[in-house]
């Protein structure tokens, strides 16, 4: 983590966070925010109400990248006939992406996961009684 305090209360003009990491309710790791930069590597392409807890997350072979300055709304590549090559401009992003990732995954030895996520599919419930059943 980043000690926000000086931040918070005034003390220093800038925030010490310069990432983000967005993570599901699974644990996954589903985007990437640095400056100006989003990249995006699970997709929850369900719309609204409860079905976004429903259906699954995509996983994209390739990760999607924003600029939030000029595409706040994360529309570009449903909007823009031309994302794609835009995307392809821009794909030097990846790099540093991958520095904050790989750091990401090395603090986990030091500081891992305290539980596994809580899941709501019926094959780890099976796998609950199944367990308690065998255990009788």
């Amino acid at each position: 983590g980043h000690d926000q305090l000086d931040y918070l209360t005034g003390a220093s003009d800038a925030s010490p966070r310069k990432h983000f990491f967005y993570v599901s309710d699974d644990g996954d790791l589903t985007a990437l925010r640095f400056d100006n930069w989003k990249l995006v590597f699970l997709e929850q392409r369900a719309v609204g109400t409860l079905a976004v807890w429903m259906e699954p997350y995509v996983e994209l072979r390739v990760p999607k990248i924003f600029n939030l300055r000029t595409d706040p709304y994360e529309r570009a590549d449903q909007t823009s006939n031309s994302y794609f090559d835009w995307m392809l401009d821009h794909a030097y992003i990846l790099v540093p992406a991958q520095m904050y990732v790989a750091n990401m995954v090395q603090s986990l030895a030091e500081f891992p996961p305290s539980q596994a996520p809580a899941s709501f599919s019926i094959d780890q419930v099976m796998a609950k009684l199944r367990a308690g059943i065998a255990s009788d």
